[in-house]
């Protein structure tokens, strides 16, 4: 479909990939729409995706017309159509990471509402053992672009050997679940060395897909597991209701197969029970027959093998293990019943293919003693075929002897039993010698490699025991224990990252995710993260690179961004029964949000709190989100389940007062004297716990009021300024412009957006704001120079916006590569489009809205909210729909509600009545009392929910 050149982005200096179409196929395609269509994929960050960077046109020459181009990053390596074309079949387990690589990326491209259509060796490029699809979203912009029949241009919108019958008949029902056809013909073909099916022109293949069944896989390659087979072979049936529904799904199933060294057949036969035969008809839904063939088929039997996905009993993994805490009689060594635990996992983890069940994760499960049936049933648990369990007793007055059994739960046998002896003050080293042991037991059938005796990251002994306190402590949300044993720590080890980090965790909690001694130690530890175990070394680098985002707020690196969400995304696939990696993944899609939609921060919240419901921090940021959400009652439910964990950390208080403001039992007179008599650190995380909360007596509000009046008291790291700023955000926030404003445009400590917001919406904008934006304008921060752009466009003033154009784009040549660059870029590009708006030129602004690469500014929004506006404006439901259901909004203010409305308005127009209430409901509340300048905004809400109330009666 396209003609491939390899070329340099200069203003970047990188080598891109551009495609042309040709000229057939770019004459029946709207390019306005097939750009915008493009940049939907284009907002696709994941691993295993090759992003799409632009898209456009190309001014007619030599006669060939207007053409078309998409570019994206140069992949080095090669696709696997080379591969297949110069080695035919692929090994087993190589096919198996091929699948699980594509499968991933189809499961986080379905989820964003994005469907490839063209799945195919020549899209799946490998590089340095990866497999990366590419090309993704194409196909459908191309389809849902074209101004005229392409498939009468004798152009088919994907490849006829990997369609599947619905889209060969041009079904508009057509969704993922194509995708997921498309990905069985390729794994069809990359074991058995060629498709599924053949012929001697597209026609004939394309009827093949519509009436015939696969030839069986087991007959072209025997060796293919047959559980493997089977999820293949579901993925080929004709009818979508049949096939595997979702990637994740499919992704999920993959990933219970495993690839030891001794072979995947193994594996995998362990995993799905072995097929059953089954008689099936093949019927063809009849919206596909017709349009497909242009006459009615004749129903088809066949008899082929039909294999269901088990749904008994989860499967033991081969290669996790669980270390059971050890029975330990003696006093003196009661420090390792869990501490043995402890460092037995993290010695483990990442040996070979060898993964642990992260400490917390066994020990909220473990019940017995340490024996063949406990250890049975915490195999079962969790999932881990391996569980080590044994006894640590005292032997005369200066020693200990460990005994040891690693269990293979699924054959209910010993692998192997250990005996060792040291001194009592020495169990680190029968630790180390244990676990030796077990790795040469393990590398009988495993490429285990060398065992890392600093996976703890400390020599030290005693560094070491007061750590393993710290985190029993930690397991008990006991903070203030665990910061003073994780102190000891430090002290007697400075370079022991898991103790600087676990500190630094605790510190974020007690105080602020901004205390400075926080932030300190988290980019310490990361700077001494070496020699880890995986799951240790990749929630120190999650930290870390948070924190340095916490600290380098405007300046924001957007891939630094990417790469703690890949992390956190990482961990829970790695990790899926680890509490604290799906509190991680909640924390940066909570704070760090990538368009991800606040319901998905709660739901990895929700994964944490479902795993291990005593760890406390999952609750915190999960009660504003549910407050949020759905209201004061789903709030509610959370801080109660927090609250009885009796938590010590800083947030207790000031959700306590949140729960009891949001109580309806609670009168206002009550609520007055609460909030008057709460300590100013309460008051604080009450404000956070409220910050959306549309409650009628806003008390948000209120909260942050008594806080502004408070004095000083026991939250010195809350100046008086940052009190003000409060109260000014959560006024604005709630539409109370004018106090807002005063407050707000006094204050030297507050960030631009803010200020924008309130000059924009506020009646009367005092004398200092068009100062401090001329400042921004005049040479300020990059990031300042964006945010300000929307004031200059409402004012008409193209001088200002000329000059910033022109500043930001001699910075984006000048600069060194990184934010500034980054943000210089976007700047100059949002300043187009801006002018263009003044010019009323509408049609030129939405073109150049839409082309503005956002990756270039994490915290920039005004320019979604203005394309979102001129889209449905324009009457472009649902284009402006797909953009108003993705989340822009890193700050809570006004621009939200404003976007919420449209999103109402749009959804009605659509016909999504549900969507369309709950985003009425939504404005009406929060501004419920505002000004009176946006009073006609609730007005219009309510009318939109009567009108919607009406109707449905």
């Amino acid at each position: 479909m396209s003609r491939v050149f390899v070329a340099e982005e200069t203003s970047l200096g990188r080598k891109v990939v551009i495609k042309l179409l040709p000229p057939e196929l770019a004459a029946a395609v709207s390019a306005d729409r097939f750009r915008r269509e493009i940049q939907l994929a284009a907002s696709l960050q994941h691993p295993h995706i090759v992003p799409l960077l632009a898209a456009g046109r190309v001014p007619e020459a030599a006669g060939a017309g207007e053409l078309l181009y998409y570019s994206m990053p140069l992949v080095e390596g090669e696709s696997l159509r080379a591969r297949l074309a110069r080695e035919g079949e692929l090994p087993v387990p190589e096919a198996l990471r091929v699948l699980r690589d594509v499968a991933d990326a189809l499961a986080y491209a379905h989820r964003h509402g994005v469907v490839h259509r063209d799945i195919k060796p020549d899209n799946v490029l490998l590089s340095a053992g990866h497999a990366l699809v590419t090309d993704f979203g194409v196909a459908k912009a191309l389809d849902d672009a074209r101004e005229s029949s392409i498939t009468g241009t004798g152009l088919a919108l994907g490849t006829p050997a990997y369609m599947a019958p619905e889209q060969v008949a041009a079904d508009p029902h057509t969704d993922q679940r194509a995708d997921i056809y498309a990905l069985g013909v390729l794994g069809y073909e990359i074991l058995a060395g060629r498709p599924p099916f053949t012929g001697p022109s597209a026609q004939a293949v394309v009827a093949a897909h519509l009436m015939q069944a696969p030839p069986p896989l087991a007959e072209l390659r025997p060796s293919v597991p047959p559980a493997l087979t089977a999820v293949l072979m579901r993925c080929l049936e004709k009818r979508p209701a049949d096939r595997w529904q979702s990637a994740g799904e499919l992704l999920h199933t993959l990933e219970s197969f495993s690839t030891p060294a001794g072979g995947v057949a193994t594996s995998i036969g362990a995993a799905l029970p072995p097929a059953r035969p089954a008689r099936r008809k093949l019927a063809i839904p009849r919206r596909l027959a017709l349009p497909a063939l242009g006459a009615c088929l004749a129903v088809l039997v066949a008899g082929w093998l039909a294999v269901r996905h088990s749904r008994g009993t989860p499967t033991l993994d081969p290669d996790l293990v669980a270390v059971a805490p050890f029975d330990v009689p003696d006093a003196r060594l009661s420090l390792w019943r869990e501490g043995l635990v402890d460092v037995l996992s993290r010695n483990l983890d990442g040996a070979g293919p060898v993964r642990s069940v992260p400490s917390t994760a066994v020990i909220r499960r473990w019940s017995g003693r340490a024996d063949p049936p406990s250890a049975i049933a915490l195999g079962r648990r969790t999932g881990a075929r391996l569980v080590v369990f044994g006894s640590l007793i005292g032997a005369g007055p200066d020693s200990a002897r460990l005994t040891a059994t690693a269990f293979d739960v699924a054959e209910n046998r010993p692998l192997a039993e250990i005996e060792l002896r040291d001194g009592v003050n020495r169990v680190d080293r029968l630790a180390d010698s244990l676990t030796v042991r077990l790795l040469r037991e393990l590398g009988r059938t495993r490429r285990i490699g060398v065992f890392r005796a600093t996976s703890m990251g400390s020599t030290s002994l005693p560094a070491l025991k007061a750590f393993l306190r710290g985190e029993q402590w930690f397991r008990r949300a006991s903070w203030d224990s665990a910061q003073a044993a994780y102190d000891e720590a430090i002290a007697l080890d400075t370079t022991f990252p898991l103790a600087l980090w676990r500190s630094s965790q605790v510190l974020g909690w007690q105080h602020s995710a901004f205390d400075s001694v926080s932030l300190a130690q988290a980019l310490r530890a990361g700077a001494l993260n070496h020699g880890l175990a995986p799951r240790d070394s990749l929630l120190v680098t999650a930290d870390s690179l948070l924190s340095a985002l916490y600290g380098s707020v405007p300046r924001v690196s957007w891939t630094a961004l990417r790469r703690v969400h890949a992390i956190a995304e990482d961990l829970t696939r790695r990790y899926p029964d680890d509490a604290e990696s799906w509190y991680v993944l909640g924390e940066a899609r909570f704070h760090w949000g990538l368009g991800t939609p606040p319901r998905e921060a709660l739901e990895a919240f929700d994964r944490a709190i479902q795993l291990d419901s005593s760890f406390a921090p999952s609750y915190i940021h999960a009660v504003e989100l549910a407050l949020w959400l759905d209201g004061p009652e789903a709030g509610r439910r959370y801080a109660g389940r927090y609250l009885a964990l009796q938590p010590t950390d800083a947030a207790a208080a000031g959700i306590r007062l949140a729960d009891r403001l949001m109580d309806p039992g609670t009168t206002a007179a009550a609520a007055e004297r609460l909030v008057r008599e709460a300590p100013p650190s309460a008051l604080r995380d009450a404000e956070l716990a409220l910050d959306h909360a549309a409650d009628s007596a806003e008390s948000a509000v209120a909260v942050a009021r008594a806080l502004a009046a408070a004095p000083e008291g026991d939250a010195p790291w809350l100046s008086r300024s940052m009190r003000e700023v409060s109260l000014g955000r959560e006024l604005l926030y709630r539409g109370h412009l004018r106090e807002a404003a005063k407050l707000l445009f006094r204050n030297p400590d507050v960030i631009p957006p803010y200020l924008v917001e309130a000059a924009l919406l506020s009646p009367t904008t005092p004398d200092s704001a068009e100062r401090r934006f001329h400042g921004f304008a005049a040479g300020g921060p990059a990031a300042g120079m964006a945010i300000t752009l929307p004031w200059w466009a409402a004012r008409g003033d193209t001088a200002t916006l000329r000059g910033i154009e022109r500043r930001s784009d001699s910075l984006a040549r000048g600069a060194p590569a990184g934010p500034d660059r980054d943000f210089g870029l976007y700047t100059s590009l949002a300043a187009q489009a801006y002018l263009a708006l003044v010019r009323r030129d509408t049609a030129d602004a939405v073109r150049r809205l839409e082309a503005l690469p956002d990756s270039l500014c994490p915290i920039c929004y005004f320019e979604s909210v203005t394309l979102a506006r001129l889209l449905a404006a324009r009457h472009e439901d649902r284009k402006a729909g797909t953009l108003l259901d993705r989340w822009e909004f890193p700050l809570a203010a006004p621009s939200e509600v404003l976007w919420t409305l449209e999103r109402g308005r749009v959804a009605e127009r659509l016909d999504q009545r549900q969507k369309a209430a709950d985003a009425y409901q939504r404005v009406a509340d929060v501004w419920r009392h505002a000004d009176p300048e946006l009073q006609p905004y609730v007005t219009e809400a309510k009318e939109g929910l009567a009108r919607l109330t009406a109707e449905s009666r």
